[in-house]
């Protein structure tokens, strides 16, 4: 099995459908060795979600910080 490589660094990237916190549309993650990238294509959102793996699926968690 073939791990692709951007810059030579590896990565995985898959996408979630109804994944995407703001509107519900899909979101594309891509994991790499420095952490996940998030991005959907329908609102624009790009996040940096935390990545674990949780039995036989992952776990992606989002970080909430609000200025007043």
């Amino acid at each position: 099995m073939m791990i692709p490589e951007i810059n030579g660094e590896r990565f995985a990237e898959f996408t979630l459908p109804e994944g995407c916190l703001l509107c519900g549309g899909e979101v594309t993650i891509r994991a790499t060795p420095a952490g996940a990238n998030s991005y959907c294509p329908a609102c624009h959102w790009l996040s940096r979600p935390r990545m674990k793996v949780k039995g036989n699926g992952l776990e992606l968690t989002y970080s909430a910080t609000a200025s007043a």
